[in-house]
């Protein structure tokens, strides 16, 4: 019988000292300090973590309130939810003014759209600075997910997604496109790879549509496409027929590690056995065979996914996305489902980072070490295939001069017939495995845990940890985004601020001469004040850094409507859009981050962002020229809105 014992509960205490203690004193009648360490032996929580953090058994009232969680968040929005989307703004602009809104406190949102002839909206693509923060973190495996469409207009909806480090959904953007046709879908890609810095993905899943297939080739030509095995698994049950053996043996040849010999034998033998030959979706699927079978995909790398079901995506969006909802009712409660899925992932953060797993394995040293490197649910994993260690049988070892390794062969208990082999170099500890478990999932494998052991290795080898595993993985970045430039909302937010402020006193200071002389007398001095306090610092703030805004004035949004119904497979030509990014600096001693600048533009400005023609010159969405050509102003911010 299956061991059914529970693991250990992680262990909390890690032996702090820190405290603050204090007593009632009766006769001073106050209270007294009687006790003060404020040294730590572990890096405190972040902000977004400590509603997750163990709460002292006895909490007064007063140290209950320790920060919204999810369920108070839902009780908020419960409580002020409106289904009818037509007794509101149902017009198109009211989810561009959405997002125009929540540019405000998040400079790092990227939208962008298509209108069509009859000025509708066609097509919708958005991601927000965590969002394309996350892309640039675990942007290496790209999940389209194609088959989710709940909204009003029967628009699809696309979710592009991947996994963060702890194994758990992360969206990387959406859209509502016009129709599944090939020109929608490499609207939708040309645009995603703008909002992330032009950063291609390592290996893309999708539910094998051809379209779609046609886009990726277009506009990701170096990515590995992968075709969902629960799509394909269905389609050929399906169109073989009733054979209650094929789907087995289907799936044996999607599944099975075999090398692509090894596949093209078992393909025929199967495509004989049921009378196949000639039937024209298997020779259709056999001809993109490199994009399903794991003998062809295996030293690809994919997190471990091979279908875009994965990890519930469809069922969790669906209990906010409702086919009732109205487009800007749909932007919204795409939020919240945003917002839960992040606090899923501070949670696992905290989980990772406040405790630690008890540990059951023999290996010990290799166990505490997986602990100290990996999050919780990567760990996990780790310690699965350091117990499957011990199902394992050494069956040969030889030294290759030529490649100046060692190599190991497995075989498994109660298995005999098939054989792993390990090489294994001692000069830099690398370790490469004929399973390929460490390429293709990023996690290494039972077989390489057993020559660490044999070769008496403490720690897991450098390259047997993938970075996108580990809790450090967001401390750096490689990927070419700058992530301090997404995460520039506080400088943002304060100019902003400060800028609104100061709008209803230069109101009047500007009715009256002395009114006017006297606010530009008193701005003078604060003015040299502020650049004073800027100039002793030394540097910006790291969490806010300078940004570049090309705001080129503003037309009214009036005359744009709601989107039409759509079938799947329609089309709008329209010419698109755009959020106006910020500019590249060309300056020595400055990174890209710090070397930003706050610039404005007088001009024009479209719909959502900056329009220019070929010939640089603004044009209005009638088709109009602007009367004067933008001018950077700085340090001026324009709000015409």
């Amino acid at each position: 019988m299956w061991d059914r014992k529970r693991d250990p509960k992680p262990v909390s205490r890690i032996g702090c000292l820190a405290h603050f203690r204090v007593k009632y004193d009766k006769k001073s009648g106050k209270y007294v300090v009687t006790s003060f360490i404020k040294e730590h032996n572990h890096e405190l929580a972040p902000p977004i973590v400590v509603p997750f953090l163990q709460p002292q058994k006895r909490a007064r009232r007063v140290a209950v309130d320790v920060g919204f969680t999810k369920k108070d968040i839902e009780r908020e929005w419960a409580s002020s939810d409106i289904r009818d989307g037509d007794s509101r703004c149902v017009l198109t602009h009211s989810v561009l003014a959405y997002l125009s809104a929540k540019n405000d406190y998040d400079p790092g949102l990227f939208y962008k759209y298509d209108l069509d002839e009859e000025n509708q909206l066609c097509s919708i693509f958005w991601a927000d600075s965590k969002s394309r923060a996350d892309y640039a973190f675990f942007g290496d495996v790209l999940v389209l997910n194609t088959k989710f469409r709940k909204n009003a207009y029967e628009k699809p909806f696309i979710i592009l997604a991947g996994l963060n480090n702890h194994d758990q959904t992360t969206v990387f953007g959406c859209a509502l496109l016009g129709g599944k046709t090939a020109e929608t879908y490499v609207w939708l890609l040309e645009t995603f790879l703008e909002a992330t810095n032009h950063k291609a993905p390592v290996s893309v899943i999708t539910d094998g549509d051809k379209a779609i297939e046609e886009a990726i080739q277009k506009t990701f030509p170096t990515s590995q496409h992968r075709i969902c095995r629960w799509h394909l698994f269905k389609d050929a049950v399906s169109s073989a027929g009733d054979s209650s053996s094929f789907g087995p043996e289907f799936k044996k040849c999607m599944e099975e590690n075999w090398n692509p010999e090894e596949f093209e034998v078992a393909w025929i033998k199967l495509v004989e056995k049921y009378g196949l030959q000639g039937h024209p979706w298997f020779e259709e699927t056999y001809s993109r065979r490199t994009k399903w079978a794991e003998a062809y995909l295996r030293e690809h790398f994919f997190a471990g996914l091979t279908s875009i079901r994965g990890h519930g995506m469809n069922t969790y969006f669906t209990r906010f996305l409702q086919v009732w909802h109205k487009l800007h009712e749909f932007v919204r409660h795409y939020d919240k489902a945003l917002v839960c899925l992040r606090e899923d992932e501070a949670k696992a953060d905290s989980e990772s980072e406040s405790a630690y797993p008890a540990f059951c394995t023999i290996l010990r040293d290799l166990e505490r070490h997986a602990a100290d490197v990996f999050t919780r649910s990567m760990f996990l994993k780790v310690r699965e295939q350091i117990m499957g260690d011990a199902m394992l049988i050494l069956s040969g070892k030889e030294y290759l001069k030529d490649d100046a390794c060692w190599l190991y062969k497995f075989s498994e208990y109660m298995k005999p017939d098939a054989i792993w082999k390990v090489r294994y170099d001692p000069s830099n500890q690398s370790l490469k495995c004929s399973c390929f478990k460490l390429v293709t999932d990023g996690v290494p494998c039972c077989h390489m845990v057993s020559v660490m052991k044999a070769e008496h290795l403490r720690e897991f080898p450098r390259c047997c940890i993938h970075k996108r595993w580990t809790k450090c993985a967001r401390s750096e970045i490689d990927s070419g985004i700058d992530i301090q430039a997404l995460n520039m909302a506080t400088q943002v937010a304060r100019f902003r601020i400060l800028n609104s402020t100061c709008s209803e006193m230069n109101y009047y200071a500007s009715q009256t001469i002395q009114g006017f002389n006297e606010t530009r007398s008193l701005i003078s001095k604060i003015t040299s004040r502020v650049k004073h306090i800027y100039n002793s610092k030394g540097e910006v703030d790291e969490t806010a850094p300078e940004v570049s805004l090309d705001a080129d004035g503003s037309t009214t949004r009036s005359g744009m409507h709601d989107p039409k119904s759509t079938n799947s497979s329609g089309q709008c030509d329209a010419t698109a859009v755009e959020t106006p990014q910020p500019d590249d600096c060309s300056q020595r001693s400055h990174d890209q981050t710090t070397s930003q600048q706050l610039r404005l533009n007088h001009g024009l400005q479209t719909s959502e962002g900056t329009g220019t023609t070929d010939d640089g010159e603004g044009r209005t969405q009638n088709g109009e020229f602007s009367g004067a050509p933008s001018q950077p102003i700085n340090l001026i911010w324009e709000d015409n809105d």
